[in-house]
């Protein structure tokens, strides 16, 4: 009754959506750090920020909205399939675009009232740090002097200066930030556990840079 015979009609069209089942996670790398360190594989524990859209750029969910950074395993399915692959082979610092399909993501059903069944999702990740709860402490030697004949060890009485920052560069503080260098008993629970590991064994006048793990550090409440 409403279309007539032999008439021509004429759509008015905007496309949403698209994408193929055989689509897999399209990953565009936008800025990597250099050096990168090393690079996220599974079993680690990542934090990072993202803004989640849709294909006509509707934003569906932040992390910076909520001002704090998204945590979690990867590689043992705690989220959706698509970014559980993304971030694997990620640097510290990296920033990602990353394109789902709804079969690596929420599906035919979609997700509430927040995402529509079958709907193509794209992030923008910032990866902000990662480590593994296996991690040591890690030492890496920038100077030491040739004369080397006494190190430091526990229960040794040591002065330091020190430089602290996060992993992407953020600095926390440093010894200039207070009148004298810090002086502290190795070995006696003084220090985070990390540091005290990799304060002995020092000639006086090395440098080291030493990576020290959440779990060595300030754990899981900084």
């Amino acid at each position: 009754t409403k279309v007539p015979p032999y008439a021509t009609l004429i759509f008015d069209v905007l496309l949403v959506d698209v994408f193929n089942v055989k689509d897999d996670v399209s990953v565009e790398v936008q800025k990597i750090p250099q050096p990168c360190r090393r690079r996220a594989v599974a079993g680690d524990f990542i934090r990072y920020h993202y803004n989640g859209t849709f294909q006509d750029g509707t934003v569906f969910d932040s992390s910076y909205s909520r001002n704090s950074t998204y945590n979690t395993f990867i590689g043992m399915g705690y989220v959706i399939a698509g970014i559980d692959k993304a971030l694997q082979g990620v640097c510290v610092g990296e920033w990602r675009r990353v394109t789902v399909p709804p079969h690596l993501a929420y599906g035919e059903t979609g997700s509430g009232e927040l995402i529509p069944g079958s709907a193509v999702l794209i992030f923008d990740l910032h990866i902000v740090d990662f480590h593994n709860p296996k991690d040591q402490v890690d030492i890496k030697l920038i100077y030491k002097p040739a004369d080397c004949s006494l190190t430091s060890a526990a229960n040794d009485l040591i002065m330091y200066r020190y430089n602290c920052s996060l992993l992407d560069g953020t600095r926390l503080y440093s010894s200039d930030d207070y009148p004298e260098p810090p002086r502290v008993t190795l070995g006696q629970g003084k220090l985070i556990t990390g540091l005290d590991e990799g304060l002995q064994g020092m000639c006086v006048l090395e440098r080291r840079e030493i990576t020290v793990p959440p779990h060595l550090a300030h754990g899981t409440n900084g």
